[in-house]
């Protein structure tokens, strides 16, 4: 009797281990679906265009780098085709669908950089603008230029007009990444007499970096046309006229009277001749700016040019 109790002891004993094993192998098999891994059958990179196919458990969330960018059908299949995907710097990418342990993708069609940028030594060279001379409200365009390359995300130069009555700029332009220069809108109003505007650049609000241009904008008449004034000199009397026609100026005791000033359009080649009037004589003219020589004055935009004839009592 008691080596029959100590069989069916040992039989139940056994048959309990083995059931606890069947258990364990169970366990086991399970924790190791759960955690299977995602597998990857296609990773690649166009430009900004990610496209990442693969096998992972059924109708399950995919995420890529742990964002979630789609869903694997009812076989555990799933597609992923996302644009505007920003390139990892190791090109690799963690493809999960929430198991344990993620799978690593290394993405065909992205380069490795191998180095980090050189920080960028651009600095504002100069500023231009085209034309410098505008008759408002006609436009110009501005221009900066670099002394090296704009570094990555561009190079921006902010602008200011000390004279917006007469020309205005935006408040900045960026120059694009790579190039050495970039042009801006300049506006000009309507005036009736001739202003001019310093446009200045700076970079990041240090005035040590100023770079300016100037601009003058003008009315119709004067931006096309420039003046001659004669200015009675002497204690003699004569007469000054011009060619082209214009100016028939009399001066009588040093004072003048008649046409003694004149419009001429920009660039015209004036000449004046002088006549002493009896009991006085022309000694010659008195070098004032732009009259060195009254045999060939050139007429200039929007500027009166004084001439001095000398004329004395003989």
């Amino acid at each position: 009797m008691v080596t029959s109790r100590k069989a069916l002891f040992g039989a139940y004993t056994t048959r309990l281990v083995a059931v606890s094993m069947l258990a364990l192998i169970g366990a086991l098999v399970v924790a190791s679906v759960a955690q299977a891994a995602v597998s990857i059958s296609r990773a690649e990179l166009s430009g900004t265009q990610l496209r990442i196919e693969g096998q992972a458990s059924a109708n399950r969330t995919i995420t890529v780098d742990g964002v979630a960018m789609g869903t694997s059908d009812s076989s555990g299949k799933f597609r992923i085709d996302r644009t505007g995907f920003t390139a990892p710097s190791d090109c690799t990418v963690d493809v999960n669908d929430g198991s344990a342990t993620a799978a690593t993708a290394r993405l065909s069609g992205c380069t490795i950089s191998s180095s980090s940028p050189s920080p960028s030594s651009a600095s504002l060279s100069s500023l231009t603008i085209s034309p410098t001379d505008v008759v408002g409200p006609d436009p110009a365009t501005g221009r900066v230029t670099l002394s090296s390359a704009a570094p990555s995300g561009g190079f921006t130069v902010d602008l200011t007009s000390d004279n917006t009555a007469a020309a205005t700029v935006p408040p900045s332009v960026t120059v694009p990444a790579g190039s050495t220069s970039a042009t801006f809108p300049v506006s000009t109003k309507e005036v009736t007499n001739a202003q001019s505007a310093v446009i200045v650049g700076t970079v990041g609000g240090d005035f040590s970096t100023e770079r300016h241009a100037i601009i003058t904008v003008w009315d119709p008449f004067h931006f096309s046309n420039g003046s001659i004034a004669i200015v009675p000199g002497g204690t003699g009397s004569g007469q000054v006229s011009s060619q082209p026609a214009g100016i028939n100026c009399t001066i009588t005791g040093g004072n003048g009277s008649g046409s003694c000033s004149a419009f001429f359009p920009v660039g015209t080649i004036v000449r004046l001749d002088a006549r002493a009037a009896a009991g006085s004589s022309f000694v010659g003219w008195r070098g004032l700016p732009g009259c060195s020589d009254p045999s060939k004055i050139r007429v200039a935009r929007g500027t009166t040019i004084n001439c001095q004839p000398g004329f004395f009592l003989k």
